[in-house]
């Protein structure tokens, strides 16, 4: 665990998603940390519950329990779906196994040449998890601030305002129900 606040705002939310779909640099970059990014082999607990999970709680289906222990006392699961990916890497309704929980849809590595922004939002639609969706790239930083706004908004007393930044246009079909 690492002991010292690095974004004190952020708070109470979980990093899921495959196998190189960049949960610990997206989660580097939104506690706006310096520490290099490694491939993640257990859960990483930073201080105010962001929590970071390796992508073979996704991948493998022995690690669904883990998972789900993982993100039992978390309110927040943001979810990270690769631009240049076309597979979903959870079971449908796994990550709405706990009533009350808010799950955040993120498209990440935009910058990609392969990346179909579209089609990963889609995918995210197709497997309830409900817009707003966040373009994100840690490579260039679209995105981050955006999303760190959103994520800090859910403290709030009153959690259902959002972040003022650019969200993905196929967001336009509904919001997420806070």
């Amino acid at each position: 665990m690492n002991k010292q606040p690095l974004h004190p705002d952020l708070a109470d939310f979980v990093l899921v998603g495959d196998v190189g779909s960049g949960k610990t640099a997206l989660t580097l970059a939104l506690l706006e940390s310096s520490d290099q990014v490694l491939k993640t082999q257990a859960v990483v607990f930073h201080p105010s519950h962001v929590v970071d999970t390796p992508g073979e709680f996704t991948s493998r289906p022995a690690y669904y329990g883990a998972l789900l222990s993982t993100i039992a006392d978390i309110s927040t699961i943001v979810y990270l779906q690769p631009a240049n990916s076309r597979a979903f890497s959870l079971p449908p309704g796994l990550l709405h196994v706990y009533p009350g929980k808010r799950v955040v849809g993120v498209v990440s590595k935009t910058d990609l040449p392969d990346a179909d922004t579209e089609t990963a939002c889609r995918i995210m639609a197709e497997h309830n998890i409900l817009p707003p969706y966040f373009l994100t790239s840690t490579a260039t930083g679209e995105g981050v601030a955006g999303l760190r706004s959103f994520l800090i908004s859910l403290q709030a007393p009153d959690a259902s305002t959002g972040a003022n930044e650019k969200r993905a246009e196929c967001a336009g079909v509904g919001e997420n129900e806070f």
